[in-house]
């Protein structure tokens, strides 16, 4: 019986220290997602920016090639920054802390700013692109395309794939993002949504023909559009064009 009670007080304890560590990672996490502490590293990380260059005339960023998506290209390199003193400490949300963001450079040669990439949705589409990949190995090539949404672009038939319907919360309000397919097999997040609210808070201002409207996105939030392409305004409509 004594045995047994310090088997059930073991437990106990057991169960009571993985509930702290749950709530600590919970608490964590609300932290790293508190908008005002997502500005604060910014601002920190955006002022280490500043002075590198100051001083090195370069930017601290990771290696990337010509194919890479614009908003997904120049990943800073933290470590750079804290190894030159630039930087106190590697912010806890980025993934160098393990976290779950890269620090990006967006626009460096014009007015390099600071956002966020979310790894957890990057990862998120990349499973879901490796199930569309071996779907077409399965099928001589076939994709799962659903309905036509502009010229070389379907919703995701998820059917298909044998997966339920799955659509992406957005960074940028309280909507769900439907992912769409391209004809040479790849997936995207359609931002149509977001980026027909964002035109219509411009209000009479005249939209260029040739002005990616993601740009609007971006200036207003801290996070990039992760797998996305340029949008343009084309008869009241922002429409995906194809993918660099």
């Amino acid at each position: 019986m004594v045995k047994n009670r310090f088997i059930r007080i073991g437990l106990a304890m057991l169960i009571v220290t993985l509930l702290s560590a749950c709530m600590y990672r919970g608490e964590v996490a609300r932290q790293q997602a508190n908008p005002a502490f997502i500005k604060e590293e910014l601002s920190r990380v955006q002022s280490a920016i500043d002075s590198y260059y100051e001083t090195y005339q370069v930017y601290p960023i990771k290696n990337s090639d010509a194919s890479t998506p614009i908003y997904e290209k120049y990943v800073i390199d933290l470590k750079k920054l804290v190894q030159s003193n630039m930087l106190s400490s590697i912010p806890k949300n980025a993934f160098e802390n393990g976290g779950t963001y890269y620090y990006l450079l967006i626009t460096p040669e014009t007015s390099p700013s600071i956002k966020l990439l979310d790894l957890s949705l990057f990862q998120r589409m990349a499973d879901l692109q490796q199930k569309v990949s071996e779907f077409a190995n399965r099928n001589q090539g076939t994709l799962p395309k659903g309905i036509a949404i502009a010229s070389g672009y379907y919703s995701l038939d998820f059917k298909q794939l044998g997966l339920p319907l799955e659509q992406i919360q957005s960074f940028y309000s309280n909507n769900y993002l439907p992912v769409i397919i391209h004809d040479s097999g790849e997936l995207f997040i359609d931002y149509g949504l977001e980026l027909y609210t964002a035109v219509q808070s411009l209000g009479d201002m005249q939209i260029e023909q040739e002005f990616d409207l993601r740009t609007l996105l971006v200036e207003s939030s801290p996070y990039v559009p992760i797998r996305s392409v340029p949008y343009y305004w084309v008869n009241g409509q922002p429409v995906p064009q194809k993918p660099n």
